[in-house]
């Protein structure tokens, strides 16, 4: 007795508003066909041929079908085509990995982040030489707060297939989420080594570069990351974030100066840009630039700061003060010197 589908059925007159094609042989072939040629009402149609052809269990069909449904619109469509393919053991016995990533797409959209990790882990059993399940994983194990578990699956793609560069890059992410500066700049370097980083990419590095302490380790990574960035252009040539994070990468290598005369450019433009105004007062600090230092932190103060930010300015205003007092205590020493003669 022929299995009646009344979901299938449904969903495709909804979206068809015909009767599908009458069934016959190669109607996934056909179905390919159609939609490269971006004739989906056809395509869609002989998708659900091929998914009712297979008793329901093609689960082949249903991803096709599902994303065709998906570039028409219908998502909930789609996922409910999915969903509707699943063996009655559930994801534990779906043995495409393709179809799990799919499904695990339209759960994470609704915000069922637990089942669309559930389908991934499967995906990730089934398939484990696929690189993008391990990175699809590890980014929803870090937006449900398991941040613990995520670098898991990429250190085991990793090992598997290395030199697979964006797997490279999201383990940088959740190294970084776990606050390993070093690690994530590793992992940067393995990608900047197989192609040159992007912007967004490179500012990321410079994040985890102004949070290592300050060090020599510390002044070789600002070095490296600056070198980065010098690729999409030279500082002079950049404006809003990305000559701000040359301006914090110079400073961070101890070009006091040269980081000085780009934040000025940074502040000017943007005169409320806090990040910006206390990397300033550092540059101008440490280039014992004491009263421009104090000026600008003036400034600062009447602002609108984090509560991090007044401590980080707190820090400056005192360092600010220590320096001004050994210079000044310098310059006594020196004209008492002048005064005492041969």
């Amino acid at each position: 007795m022929k299995r009646a589908f009344p979901l299938l059925t449904a969903v495709a007159a909804l979206f068809l508003g015909c009767a599908t094609p009458p069934p016959g042989p190669g109607a996934m072939q056909r179905a390919e066909v159609a939609e490269a040629q971006g004739r989906l009402v056809e395509a869609a149609s002989w998708w659900q041929e091929a998914l009712e052809g297979s008793g329901g269990r093609s689960t082949r069909a249903a991803r096709g079908l599902a994303r065709v449904l998906s570039a028409r619109g219908d998502r909930d469509g789609a996922l409910r085509i999915l969903v509707s393919t699943l063996p009655p053991a559930g994801v534990e016995d779906v043995m495409d990995a393709q179809f799990l990533e799919d499904l695990a797409h339209h759960y994470s959209r609704l915000g069922a982040y637990e089942q669309a990790i559930s389908a991934l882990r499967v995906a990730a059993l089934r398939d484990p030489d696929r690189p993008s399940t391990p990175i699809l994983l590890a980014e929803l194990l870090l937006k449900v707060g398991e941040v613990e578990l995520a670098a898991a699956p990429l250190l085991r793609s990793v090992d598997a297939r290395p030199g697979h560069r964006p797997t490279h890059l999201a383990l940088a992410t959740v190294l970084e989420s776990q606050e390993q500066w070093p690690l994530a700049l590793e992992q940067y370097q393995v990608a900047a080594r197989l192609s040159s980083l992007g912007v967004d990419e490179c500012l990321r590095a410079s994040r985890c570069v102004l949070a290592l302490p300050s060090d020599e380790a510390r002044i070789r990574w600002a070095v490296l990351t600056a070198a980065w960035l010098e690729v999409h252009g030279s500082p002079e040539s950049q404006k809003g974030v990305t000559l701000r994070a040359f301006g914090e990468l110079y400073l961070a290598s101890g070009k006091a100066l040269e980081a000085s005369a780009l934040l000025e450019r940074v502040v000017g433009a943007d005169p409320g840009d806090t990040r910006a105004i206390l990397a300033l007062v550092g540059a101008y600090l440490q280039s014992e630039q004491c009263r421009r230092a104090l000026s600008v932190a003036v400034h600062a103060r009447g602002l609108d700061l984090t509560e991090v930010e007044r401590v980080a300015l707190g820090t400056l205003e005192a360092e600010i003060k220590e320096v001004a007092e050994r210079l000044e205590a310098a310059e006594l020493e020196d004209s008492g010197d002048d005064g005492r003669g041969p």
